[in-house]
């Protein structure tokens, strides 16, 4: 069953979704891009993924399935495999276990289509691989056997920011009285579920130990979703350091590649389980990433040389697979009591062979 694709094959990678989620997946890319010189890799992914990939690949290779909104349901599913049809692609990877994208690869009559084993949908799949591995990324590097690639070294996840999105995240920086060469550490408070959000007001207690006033500015950054938490981490900070420059607030006003584009010049990122760890992992950035209701083990975490996982060792952790929106045992213990002082000496550690945030 495993075999080389032919010179000037076609072949999709069907990964919709979340933005870290298709992070972990660049390893995948990057093997069969390497093992498949002659092969042309496009993508399928969700609207606010396409800006993630675009950079690595070129727009024109990246094709959109908005299964949360003018593709969902049945009659999107018929719309994007008519898309995707149009493309002739000779092979597809779903790189999830979702019946969706299993329907959609079918419908699209691509004629080879590789799969996990035992995920939904599987039947429709001409090749089935065993989901094994103790992190996502080599869970996913196994969907390249049966195109005769194995790498010796497994890739890292790797993200590249767009130049417009580094030009306009640039003026918007200076605007806020930040100069080109200044030190930004980035604080990331939000998180798809409540129960992975580390409290805004540890985030400000952090920063405040961490930045001198006059080493480091403050950004927050996320969805509109967070403006709260910023608004709660600029005021406890203008409490304690009323001298100090205000933080940045980007809550809602970044889109995905200008997201990309401002994590790359963070001197230090300081994020939940969430997207913006992931991204600024694939960036090579230093980052702490807080988990709470997950843990490492379930092979989610970010990858990177410079990542470091803060947690607390409780017994009731992991209590999911992706969190909640309320704690189980009504304490929410994993991050509510995770100190800021514990995250700080994380950070100076990570931060030490550079010198510290202004080194």
């Amino acid at each position: 069953m495993e075999r080389r694709l032919n010179r000037s094959r076609r072949l999709l990678l069907a990964q919709t979704s979340f933005l870290g989620d298709v992070v972990l997946t660049t390893p995948l890319w990057r093997a069969l891009r390497d093992g498949l010189p002659d092969t042309e890799l496009h993508w399928l992914v969700r609207p606010d993924a396409a800006a993630l990939i675009a950079p690595l690949v070129g727009k024109e290779r990246v094709l959109v399935f908005d299964k949360r909104g003018g593709d969902g349901g049945l009659r999107g599913i018929r719309t994007v495999a008519e898309r995707v049809r149009a493309y002739h692609f000779d092979a597809a990877i779903a790189v999830q276990r979702s019946l969706r994208t299993a329907l959609t690869l079918a419908l699209a009559g691509i004629p080879e289509r590789v799969g996990f084993a035992g995920a939904a949908g599987s039947l429709l799949y001409q090749h089935r691989v065993a989901h094994r591995g103790a992190h996502a990324r080599d869970r996913l590097l196994a969907l390249a056997r049966p195109f005769g690639v194995a790498p010796d070294v497994a890739p890292s996840p790797e993200l590249a920011p767009d130049p417009d999105a580094v030009l306009a995240i640039a003026a918007t920086l200076r605007a806020a009285g930040v100069r080109d060469d200044e030190a930004l550490v980035f604080l990331a408070p939000g998180a798809a579920w409540e129960t992975k959000r580390w409290p805004a007001q540890r985030f400000a207690e952090a920063a405040r130990d961490l930045v001198p006033d006059t080493c480091a500015r403050v950004v927050v950054i996320g969805t509109s979703a967070d403006r709260l938490h910023a608004a709660t981490i600029a005021a406890a900070l203008a409490a304690s350091r009323p001298a100090a420059p205000p933080p940045i607030d980007l809550t809602g006003r970044t889109s995905t590649a200008e997201l990309v584009a401002a994590l790359a010049r963070a001197a230090l990122v300081i994020a939940n389980d969430s997207a913006p760890a992931h991204v600024g992992a694939a960036l090579g950035r230093p980052v702490l990433a807080l988990f709470g209701p997950t843990v490492p083990a379930q092979g989610f975490a970010p990858l990177g040389p410079r990542v470091r996982i803060v947690e607390r060792a409780l017994r009731c952790r992991p209590c999911s697979r992706h969190g909640g929106a309320h704690c189980p045992i009504g304490t929410h213990e994993c991050l509510a009591g995770l100190p800021a002082a514990q995250v700080v000496a994380a950070a100076q550690a990570a931060l030490l062979v550079d010198g510290g945030i202004g080194g």
